[in-house]
């Protein structure tokens, strides 16, 4: 379970309580009271950046840099309690669970490297070392899209509004049937584009955008119809940071879509639902939906309504045979994303969907999500 991952670092953690704690009483004393053997320029600079760096740079998603040694010094007590409550790096997935790709998840030597650091006197390292100076730069991560489109007009968030999510219809422009492998979005205001989810009208979700979470193409021989004179549909949500949320600011993000050849016959990516009819949200539950055929499962797209101790989603066939698909433990509602599997999972005919849910307990001290998506696991699978 993700659990082990923290079993790991408690040891460090607890260690690293204390110097922090003196540090409340006597900061002189408690710097003095260790120094780490790992430094800011040889071991944590590289984690922060592998890990960290997509958000966590000058000009980036983030409120704030990691990526220079006063900086992350200056937040090394917050990265500890990030880091040791697993709240960041965002990674959900059950090691247990089905292989996933763009799996990147922070290690427990990492975690344990950066708390060590961080309590112990941020030791800089080799002062003659020279770090690359990093900022974001905007790109198209899978290169450049087919096709562009950008928002019919920019839209802005006033001073007043903090959190405010907006629909947008925009037209494809396409005279004939396209088929998509691939969808990014490049935002003009990347710290106030907090996500995205990016359907065809009427039609299937071609991608959840998150900042940091880079693009995925279908597998080969598959893909997403996209009718000619289709329109897509564009929820984006923005969410201020502490820096700029008394600031009135605009976003006009542009949608990047890549084509590929027409799949074969019944190759094309099918998805279905797989959502609860009651509306207990504090008990664990679990609820099916049919397969409509034989399939081959390529991905799994969780909206969750809160947040979750755990979210398992398995395929029971005819037999009662259970084949995992997805296993999330830590589930928060404003982390999502489509996990791609490694591999595809052949599921048979007369199989159904089952997701078995336990909420999280509401913990008073822990701010809780506001509530965006009904509780609802798509699942994107090939027609067999």
């Amino acid at each position: 379970m993700r659990n082990t991952r923290f079993l790991a670092v408690a040891a460090v953690a607890a260690a690293a309580a204390l110097p922090f704690l003196i540090a409340d009483r006597d900061a002189a004393q408690a710097h003095a009271s260790c120094t780490s053997r790992f430094t800011y320029n040889e071991n944590v600079f590289p984690i922060l950046r592998d890990r960290c760096g997509s958000c966590h740079i000058t000009g980036g998603a983030a409120p704030m840099t990691l990526l220079t040694y006063k900086d992350a010094t200056q937040w090394a007590s917050a990265m500890r309690d990030e880091l040791t409550t697993e709240r960041m790096p965002p990674w959900h997935v059950d090691p247990v669970s089905p292989p996933v790709q763009h799996s990147n998840p922070i290690t427990a030597s990492e975690i344990n490297m950066v708390i060590d650091w961080g309590a112990c006197n941020t030791p800089h390292g080799n002062l003659a070392a020279t770090l690359p100076t990093l900022k974001y730069t905007p790109e198209w991560k899978l290169g450049e899209p087919d096709l562009k489109l950008q928002m019919p007009e920019a839209h802005t968030v006033g001073a007043d509004v903090r959190d405010e999510t907006i629909n947008v219809s925009i037209p494809t422009g396409t005279s004939e049937v396209r088929w998509v492998k691939a969808v990014d979005l490049m935002p003009n205001a990347i710290a106030m584009v907090r996500d995205a989810v990016i359907s065809v009208d009427n039609g299937p979700v071609l991608a959840l955008w998150e900042p940091g979470n880079d693009p995925v193409a279908a597998p080969a021989g598959t893909a997403f119809k996209l009718a000619g004179g289709a329109n897509i549909h564009l929820q984006i949500h923005y969410k201020k940071n502490y820096l700029d949320e008394s600031k009135a600011i605009s976003d006009r993000s542009t949608i990047g879509l890549y084509f590929t050849s027409a799949p074969a016959a019944g190759h094309e990516l099918q998805a279905v639902n797989v959502a609860p009819t009651d509306e207990n949200a504090s008990a664990p539950r679990t609820f099916t939906q049919p397969l409509p055929s034989a399939a081959r499962i390529v991905a799994l797209r969780p909206m969750l309504d809160q947040p979750y101790s755990s979210v398992v989603v398995n395929a029971v066939g005819a037999n009662g045979q259970r084949t995992p698909l997805l296993d999330l433990q830590d589930a928060w509602p404003q982390w999502f994303r489509r996990y791609w599997l490694q591999n595809p999972i052949a599921v048979p005919a007369g199989a159904t969907l089952e997701v078995r849910v336990t909420p999280r307990p509401v913990d008073p001290t822990e701010p809780r999500p506001a509530k965006r998506f009904p509780l609802d696991v798509g699942v994107d699978y090939i027609p067999q």
